[in-house]
């Protein structure tokens, strides 16, 4: 009895990992849980499901993540789940994205403000000026950067 069961949710777990591993699949997921119920005919005007049976095959596959009332697809419990682990994985991946990006933010902020204060200084602005109030402007902006991407 307890290998059956533990065959069942082996089985349940391929089925969970398949579907979720091709991103049409995905898409078609993320639709139904930002819109809770949607037809077929919508799915397939939004999806990038080339026709029909397409849509039919991946909709089959999506079976554990979604059932259908009425004549209009909606999640599943293990449907909602799936649909926020999506949308999590998304917003970590633009989290990472920012930090990539954090490096390249600062050293671009650093040349211009050392540009601004050298400009000045050729330029003869006042001393208090570019000695005083431009640096203290770029160490504030830099902490504020800083901030931001923390």
């Amino acid at each position: 009895m307890g290998e059956a069961k533990g065959e069942e949710l082996e089985s349940l777990e391929e089925e969970v990992f398949k579907a979720l591993d091709h991103q049409m699949r995905r898409d078609i997921l993320r639709l139904v849980g930002e819109r809770k119920e949607v037809t077929f005919t919508e799915i397939l005007n939004e999806s990038r499901a080339p026709d029909s049976p397409s849509l039919s095959y991946h909709l089959r596959i999506l079976g554990p993540f979604m059932e259908q009332r009425g004549g209009k697809y909606g999640l599943t419990r293990i449907g909602k789940a799936a649909y926020t682990l999506l949308l999590r994985t998304s917003d970590y991946s633009r989290v990472v994205l920012l930090q990539r990006k954090k490096t390249g933010v600062i050293v671009g902020h650093i040349v211009l403000w050392v540009s601004a204060i050298a400009a000045s200084l050729v330029l003869e602005v006042d001393w208090f000026f570019s000695s005083i109030i431009l640096p203290s402007l770029a160490g504030t902006s830099l902490m504020v950067i800083y901030e931001l991407f923390e």
